[in-house]
């Protein structure tokens, strides 16, 4: 019954936002995204992730004592024609985390949105197993490294960010098993990224200049760990993640 809860929640949440987004007279809600940022290394041939993600709820959500948040289990797996993930997408066949299997959309692998845990958790591993295709053999493998503490933006972030100084974001801490950090500002169309594994971090005026002012821009920070295996002479690199996300206004 809970869980079921929190499924109403999230898709309530989501479908308020999505109404937000399309009164805005400024914002086109088709333009609008909130993707979990991801290292993409310039050598792998396939990127699959693991990710504990949380939001935020938009503002102008009705609220729910005691919940100022949602933490969901999120799985994305990717595999590429050529190195470096700019290259098409495949289909390797199925593909399963922790025995969840996986949509393919237009080959990108992704959780069913009604599963809203995946065995994720902090300090554990994760399994993944590919059947395989298109030039990509078959394999399953265990993470060696485990899954990050959960990254949580201090209570200083600000519901209204300035684009015209300086923008410094922090959090309560760097997690546990966590190789680095992933710091984001986003207005749903351009995209600014930094990397530093570290409690705080400044992007410039100058950094920020391509972004636009609206009322549904988006801060983030993902703390990873990652590892790769060679598989067919195919890189592939595996990535836990707990990403943090705060909606915002830019302006």
């Amino acid at each position: 019954m809970k869980l079921r809860f929190f499924q109403i929640l999230f898709l309530a949440s989501a479908i308020l936002w999505i109404g937000t987004s399309c009164n805005s007279e400024d914002d086109d809600p088709l333009e609008q995204t909130q993707a979990n940022p991801i290292p993409t290394p310039g050598d792998a041939d396939g990127i699959l992730a693991a990710i504990k993600a949380k939001s935020n709820l938009p503002s102008g959500t009705p609220t729910v004592p005691g919940i100022s948040d949602i933490l969901l289990d999120v799985a994305n797996a990717n595999f590429y024609t050529s190195s470096g993930g700019g290259s098409s997408l495949v289909n390797v066949g199925e593909v399963s985390l922790n025995d969840f299997p996986l949509q393919n959309l237009n080959n990108t692998y992704v959780n069913d949105f009604t599963d809203v845990t995946l065995g994720i958790n902090s300090g554990q591993n994760n399994d993944w197993i590919v059947a395989g295709g298109n030039g990509f053999d078959g394999f399953s493998h265990t993470t060696g490294k485990v899954m990050p503490g959960v990254v949580r933006f201090s209570a200083s972030i600000p519901d209204e960010i300035g684009l015209g100084g300086d923008v410094s974001l922090s959090i309560e801490g760097v997690p546990s098993n966590v190789d680095n950090l992933l710091w984001v500002i986003s207005d749903g169309r351009e995209v600014v990224t930094k990397e530093a594994r570290s409690t705080s971090i400044t992007f410039s005026a100058s950094e920020l200049s391509a972004l636009r002012s609206t009322s549904q821009g988006i801060v983030q920070v993902a703390a990873y760990n990652s590892e790769s295996r060679t598989v067919g002479g195919k890189k592939i690199y595996f990535i836990n993640e707990t990403v943090d996300s705060k909606f915002v206004s830019l302006n």
